[in-house]
Protein backbone atom coordinates (compact mmCIF):
# COMPACT_ATOMS: atom_id res chain seq x y z
CA UNK A 1 0.00 0.00 0.00
CA UNK A 2 1.61 3.73 -1.11
CA UNK A 3 1.85 5.79 1.63
CA UNK A 4 1.94 9.66 1.79
CA UNK A 5 6.39 9.09 2.15
CA UNK A 6 6.17 6.73 -0.84
CA UNK A 7 3.84 9.63 -2.99
CA UNK A 8 6.27 12.05 -2.34
CA UNK A 9 9.70 10.26 -2.71
CA UNK A 10 7.90 9.85 -6.29
CA UNK A 11 6.74 12.89 -6.95
CA UNK A 12 10.75 14.12 -5.90
CA UNK A 13 11.66 13.04 -9.70
CA UNK A 14 8.78 15.63 -11.24
CA UNK A 15 11.48 18.28 -12.13
CA UNK A 16 8.73 21.24 -12.48
CA UNK A 17 8.46 22.27 -8.83
CA UNK A 18 4.61 23.65 -9.89
CA UNK A 19 3.46 20.72 -11.14
CA UNK A 20 5.11 18.94 -7.95
CA UNK A 21 3.37 21.43 -5.48
CA UNK A 22 -0.04 20.71 -7.19
CA UNK A 23 0.40 16.75 -7.20
CA UNK A 24 1.70 16.47 -4.20
CA UNK A 25 -1.29 18.61 -2.86
CA UNK A 26 -3.73 16.60 -4.01
CA UNK A 27 -2.20 13.31 -3.26
CA UNK A 28 -2.20 14.63 0.74
CA UNK A 29 -5.96 15.83 0.21
CA UNK A 30 -6.82 12.06 -1.04
CA UNK A 31 -4.57 9.95 1.29
CA UNK A 32 -6.04 12.31 4.34
CA UNK A 33 -9.18 12.10 3.36
CA UNK A 34 -10.10 8.42 2.99
CA UNK A 35 -13.43 7.33 4.22
CA UNK A 36 -15.67 4.13 3.76
CA UNK A 37 -19.08 6.25 4.25
CA UNK A 38 -22.32 5.93 5.49
CA UNK A 39 -23.35 2.03 5.41
CA UNK A 40 -26.37 1.46 2.92
CA UNK A 41 -27.44 -1.67 0.81
CA UNK A 42 -25.86 -2.44 -1.99
CA UNK A 43 -24.43 0.87 -2.54
CA UNK A 44 -20.58 1.86 -3.39
CA UNK A 45 -18.02 3.34 0.08
CA UNK A 46 -17.29 6.71 -0.54
CA UNK A 47 -13.49 6.11 -1.58
CA UNK A 48 -13.11 2.36 -2.07
CA UNK A 49 -13.93 0.13 -4.64
CA UNK A 50 -16.31 -1.78 -1.78
CA UNK A 51 -19.75 -1.80 -1.29
CA UNK A 52 -22.28 -2.15 1.53
CA UNK A 53 -24.42 -4.95 2.21
CA UNK A 54 -27.01 -5.41 5.18
CA UNK A 55 -28.93 -8.20 6.43
CA UNK A 56 -30.10 -10.32 8.83
CA UNK A 57 -29.22 -13.50 9.71
CA UNK A 58 -31.54 -16.39 9.68
CA UNK A 59 -33.94 -17.05 12.78
CA UNK A 60 -32.44 -20.20 13.34
CA UNK A 61 -28.36 -21.21 13.00
CA UNK A 62 -29.14 -22.28 9.29
CA UNK A 63 -27.79 -20.71 6.16
CA UNK A 64 -29.13 -17.51 4.82
CA UNK A 65 -27.96 -15.88 1.61
CA UNK A 66 -27.90 -11.99 0.15
CA UNK A 67 -28.00 -10.58 -2.69
CA UNK A 68 -25.12 -8.60 -3.14
CA UNK A 69 -26.11 -7.39 -6.48
CA UNK A 70 -22.78 -6.60 -7.75
CA UNK A 71 -21.52 -7.45 -11.22
CA UNK A 72 -19.80 -10.56 -10.15
CA UNK A 73 -18.93 -13.10 -7.49
CA UNK A 74 -17.45 -10.77 -4.54
CA UNK A 75 -14.28 -12.16 -2.61
CA UNK A 76 -13.96 -10.88 0.40
CA UNK A 77 -16.13 -9.19 3.15
CA UNK A 78 -15.44 -7.13 5.92
CA UNK A 79 -18.25 -6.51 8.82
CA UNK A 80 -18.86 -3.16 10.31
CA UNK A 81 -20.48 -1.90 13.63
CA UNK A 82 -22.78 0.94 12.79
CA UNK A 83 -22.17 2.62 16.15
CA UNK A 84 -25.25 4.85 15.09
CA UNK A 85 -27.79 2.13 15.37
CA UNK A 86 -28.51 0.79 18.78
CA UNK A 87 -28.86 -3.17 18.91
CA UNK A 88 -26.54 -3.64 16.33
CA UNK A 89 -23.78 -5.85 16.61
CA UNK A 90 -20.69 -7.88 15.33
CA UNK A 91 -21.68 -12.12 15.28
CA UNK A 92 -20.39 -14.82 14.45
CA UNK A 93 -20.40 -15.63 10.66
CA UNK A 94 -19.72 -18.31 8.23
CA UNK A 95 -19.32 -18.87 4.94
CA UNK A 96 -21.25 -21.90 4.28
CA UNK A 97 -20.87 -22.06 0.69
CA UNK A 98 -18.73 -19.79 -1.69
CA UNK A 99 -20.32 -16.52 -2.87
CA UNK A 100 -21.48 -16.55 -6.72
CA UNK A 101 -22.91 -14.30 -9.27
CA UNK A 102 -26.14 -13.30 -7.60
CA UNK A 103 -25.61 -14.37 -3.41
CA UNK A 104 -23.69 -14.45 -0.59
CA UNK A 105 -24.49 -17.92 1.45
CA UNK A 106 -23.72 -17.69 5.51
CA UNK A 107 -24.48 -18.99 8.65
CA UNK A 108 -24.40 -17.84 11.93
CA UNK A 109 -25.13 -18.82 15.70
CA UNK A 110 -26.43 -15.67 16.58
CA UNK A 111 -30.22 -15.68 15.32
CA UNK A 112 -32.12 -12.97 13.68
CA UNK A 113 -29.35 -10.42 14.22
CA UNK A 114 -28.88 -7.20 11.85
CA UNK A 115 -25.29 -6.85 10.11
CA UNK A 116 -23.53 -4.90 7.72
CA UNK A 117 -20.94 -6.02 5.58
CA UNK A 118 -18.30 -4.11 3.59
CA UNK A 119 -17.53 -6.44 0.34
CA UNK A 120 -14.97 -6.36 -2.11
CA UNK A 121 -15.41 -7.84 -5.50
Amino acid sequence: MADLGFVRGQLNGIKDETTKRILGTIFEHILGNLRIGVPEHQERAENFQMYFEKSTTASDTSEFSIVHGLPSSPHYAIQVLELDNPGAKIVPLEVSRAADGKRIYLKSSSTSAPICLLVEW
